[in-house]
């Protein structure tokens, strides 16, 4: 019973933890969006009436801002959709179709090869939220294999669930980092917020719990 009740107070500490980091961020995410915004407009003014004055060093300048700004906008964008509540627009969707429109989607190395063997029929579920799971899963594969190597995409699917596996070659986690990885701001990269894959968690829980009762299996599981 003593064990029992530490777990579950250890679970509603973690769940108001999550919370407090959800509300955290959302505040913080508003609070960076403006001032961002008036940096990329004011790069944008500045090439566009002093561009054709500049000399190659002073557009190159230019370039570091804007690339430093959508990087700075893809975390407040991580730290906004963390903060809110997850709504699904659930629709006939091929699983094999959303990986591929991933893989698009990123710049791939050819040293990396990727084997997309998903089968099975159109489930219903979220594609865009589903695509910007298999994206973030894609990349952290190709990231985990710098040297080179190969990702392979597969799926199982039952009565129950469908079943998706990512499995690289690269070095891999150890148990203390994979303990962690959906955790909310925990990163083993230089840069980045920590919030991709817990983003990636909140997504496919709200995938399960709108799948009962479905004529088609819609819950998926993603094994990394």
């Amino acid at each position: 019973m003593e064990d029992l009740v530490a777990e579950r107070t250890e679970k509603l500490k973690r769940a108001e933890r999550f919370a407090a980091i959800g509300e955290t961020a959302g505040m913080v995410g508003h609070d960076l969006r403006n001032p961002l915004t008036s940096i990329k407009n004011a790069t944008y003014l500045l090439r566009k009436k002093q561009g054709s004055l500049m000399d190659e060093g002073g557009k190159e300048m230019l370039a570091v801002i804007d690339k430093s700004v959508e990087q700075a906008n893809n975390i407040v964008s991580d730290l906004l959709d963390y903060s809110r509540e997850i709504h699904l627009e659930l629709k006939e969707n091929s699983p094999k179709y959303l990986i591929d429109n991933a893989v698009l989607s990123l710049s791939i190395p050819n040293s990396v090869k990727i084997l997309n063997q998903t089968q099975g029929l159109p489930i219903r579920l979220d594609g865009a939220k589903m695509e910007r799971v298999f994206v973030n899963l894609i990349k952290n594969a190709v990231e985990a294999m710098p040297e080179g190597g190969t990702l392979e995409i597969g799926s199982d699917q039952n009565s129950e669930a469908v079943k998706i596996t990512f499995a690289d070659t690269g070095s891999g986690m150890s148990e203390d980092v994979l303990a962690k990885i959906f955790t909310p701001l925990f990163t083993t990269k230089a840069r980045g917020m920590g919030l991709g894959l817990p983003i990636c968690k909140r997504i496919i829980e709200a995938l399960e719990a709108r799948s009962l009762c479905r004529a088609r299996p819609a819950k998926v599981q993603l094994l990394q």
